[in-house]
């Protein structure tokens, strides 16, 4: 759902952000391979401050992108 805003414009929904440990768990992969897996750009990530916060889209493409046939 977006916000609507005055002037008929309206601002998407903020996405969901998930930790390196909520990733970990989702793919059942240690904690330290998610870390790796930024580090190597294999995996998109926000850093805030000291953490990395990655979002729903960011899962589904790595998913998508490392699929085997």
């Amino acid at each position: 759902m977006s916000i609507a805003i005055p002037g008929g414009a309206s601002i998407p929904p903020a996405p969901t952000f998930y930790t390196t440990d909520e990733v970990a768990d989702l793919l059942k992969i240690h904690v330290k391979t998610v870390r790796e897996m930024i580090k190597a750009k294999r995996l998109q990530a926000v850093k805030v401050g000291q953490e990395y916060r990655i979002t729903e889209d960011q899962i589904r493409q790595f998913v998508e992108d490392n699929k085997t046939t």
